[in-house]
């Protein structure tokens, strides 16, 4: 297992931190996610084997919202 924290952008409320965590969490390969929303970060622990940073960072995006590199 790999835990990654990515940085986001277009969090506008609490909401949007369950609504990318369940999103994430969905994925087969991810353990869990941990969205902050004051803090605009993402704490993942995903299986590298079955998803990629990649696939993460995509299923954030089609939520609406960034990753900052």
């Amino acid at each position: 297992m790999i835990k990654k924290t990515l940085k986001l952008n277009g969090l506008n409320c609490c909401s949007c931190a369950f609504l990318i965590d369940d999103c994430l969490e969905e994925m087969d390969g991810v353990k869990s996610a941990s969205t902050n929303y004051a803090k605009r970060t993402c704490e993942v622990e995903f299986d590298p084997e079955k998803v990629s940073e990649e696939d993460i960072e995509s299923a954030i995006e089609n939520a609406g919202y960034s990753v900052l590199k």
